[in-house]
């Protein structure tokens, strides 16, 4: 069969390149329909110039397939649908992801929309579509199947379970996308997170369940990008690369010992001991991304991150004398926080010597212990279509507040965020990592083009005092290609 799988992004058609990464689960899912015979197409609507009728034309699917986060993607998804389906009448349209499997009854209330793959999609739309082939109507002993009959009836199926061994799915499908139109080479080597934190997903989606892949797949994974894509530089993009020590250890010493030449970066709980900084760094890691939320214990406490704020502090340092730049992830507006909470907050990064951080605001996610809380205590109401959860998303990523913050306080964070981000990052890399920025001045052509990007669509920003948007920023990055410093342009849609 033919089989189209899409990341819809969070713009119908986007108005300007935004940072983009691999669709990893979709290639995963498009490697195992392959080796079954099926003929795989992937649309990754962030990059893509086409459209549906481009597809519906070309390429006539028998199934499209959708992977939908909680977000604006859900509209850009849920239009995408609607279209398909007018273009081929006979088309089954099927939706995944952590949004889909979270509210599958709500998902499936829409007529557009045929079937949800939950959890773990690999082999599930497999078997689905392996039925569909036949014209075997017969769906009630798929595991980790949602679906309708004819008359509209929701059928939920028993839940497949995870994937244990991730080395037993074959490579991502990178020969389906366009690799050059991509800002960073992302692998996806694990799934799932262990911790319990209130706020994130994967307690609906994961359940507490961990899987990785081995070292020798990763790997192997990377000489493949390089010997094809001549890639020196990958972003692990998943929740936590280096949860796993003796894995993380194991890559790195194959790393240092095989004297593979690679840079990467990476997502990190901040609990690294010494000795686990210093092997990434030798091993060739750049980056790290943390998420620290906040500089309250009570609001950690809260929040569930099992962590202390000296442990977080140690292992920033510990990120900085090696030589890895760390990038750190605020939480803003969380529910009950104050503005002593807030002010601790802003007291941890003054002692971290104002680093590099992103404000991330609240959104209660489906599922999470913080969602069924504030419904429970009715200061949310739960979205009654797919509809209202990309308004409700939209609301909470730009406006929404219930903290006990002021709106003003929050725009004026937000506001003196967006004027000295890239200050703050270029003085933190001057004062502890000079070399980081040496690449920006041995690529000036690049430069100035990224700089002329930033000054086209950062102003109205900048000069806008009321601003719930990110930034345009500049910031010195690895080329995926060469692996040399080169200046970005981080879009305020990324």
């Amino acid at each position: 069969m033919k089989i189209l799988l899409v990341n819809p992004g969070t713009e119908y058609k986007p108005r300007f390149r935004t940072y983009a990464v691999f669709p990893n689960g979709l290639l995963y899912m498009a490697s195992v329909l392959e080796g079954a015979g099926h003929e795989v197409k992937v649309f990754d609507n962030v990059v893509s110039e086409l459209t549906p009728p481009d597809y519906a034309r070309d390429f006539a699917p028998d199934i499209v397939g959708f992977s939908v986060l909680t977000g604006p993607c859900i509209g850009n998804a849920l239009i995408q649908s609607k279209e398909f389906k007018a273009l081929l009448p006979g088309v089954k349209v099927v939706w995944g992801n952590v949004h889909a499997t979270c509210t599958t009854e709500q998902t499936l209330k829409e007529e557009a929309i045929d079937f949800v793959v939950r959890g773990d999609g690999e082999y599930t739309l497999l078997e689905l579509v392996n039925r569909l082939e036949k014209g075997d109507g017969d769906y009630a002993g798929i595991l980790g199947l949602a679906w309708k009959d004819k008359d509209g009836r929701i059928t939920i199926n028993q839940p497949r379970p995870f994937i244990h061994n991730l080395d037993e799915l074959p490579d991502p499908a990178w020969h389906l996308i366009d690799v050059p139109k991509y800002w960073d080479i992302t692998l996806n080597t694990s799934r799932g997170c262990p911790f319990k934190c209130s706020f994130c997903y994967n307690i609906p989606f994961h359940q507490g369940h961990r899987a990785d892949l081995s070292v020798e797949r990763i790997v192997s994974q990377i000489e493949h990008l390089q010997k094809n894509y001549r890639v020196k530089f990958i972003r692990f993009f998943e929740d936590n690369f280096t949860f796993n020590r003796k894995r993380m250890r194991e890559f790195c010493r194959t790393i240092i010992e095989r004297r593979i030449k690679i840079k990467w970066d990476t997502e990190s709980r901040a609990d690294m001991s010494e000795e686990d900084v210093a092997l990434m760094a030798k091993a060739g890691c750049t980056s790290v991304g943390i998420g620290v939320e906040t500089g309250s214990k009570r609001m950690l406490e809260y929040l569930n991150k099992g962590i202390d704020l000296d442990e977080m502090g140690h292992t920033f340092w510990r990120f900085v004398r090696h030589g890895i730049m760390p990038r750190l992830y605020i939480m803003l507006a969380v529910p009950g926080e104050t503005p002593a909470d807030f002010k601790e907050t802003q007291d941890m990064l003054r002692k971290m010597e104002d680093p590099p951080f992103m404000y991330m605001r609240f959104v209660p996610y489906p599922g999470t212990p913080l969602y069924e809380e504030l419904v429970a205590n009715k200061r949310i109401k739960p979205p009654e279509s797919l509809e209202e959860w990309a308004k409700f998303s939209i609301y909470f990523a730009t406006r929404g507040n219930l903290s006990e913050l002021s709106d003003e306080q929050i725009t004026q964070a937000l506001s003196h965020w967006a004027h000295t981000y890239a200050s703050r990052r270029v003085m933190f890399t001057l004062r502890h990592n000079p070399r980081y920025l040496l690449g920006a001045v041995k690529n000036p052509s690049e430069f100035f083009k990224a700089l002329g990007s930033l000054i086209k669509n950062s102003l109205p920003v900048a000069f806008n005092k009321n601003t719930n948007i990110k930034p345009l920023v500049l910031e010195a990055v690895p080329n995926r290609m060469s692996g040399k410093q080169e200046p970005r342009l981080i879009s305020n849609y990324d």
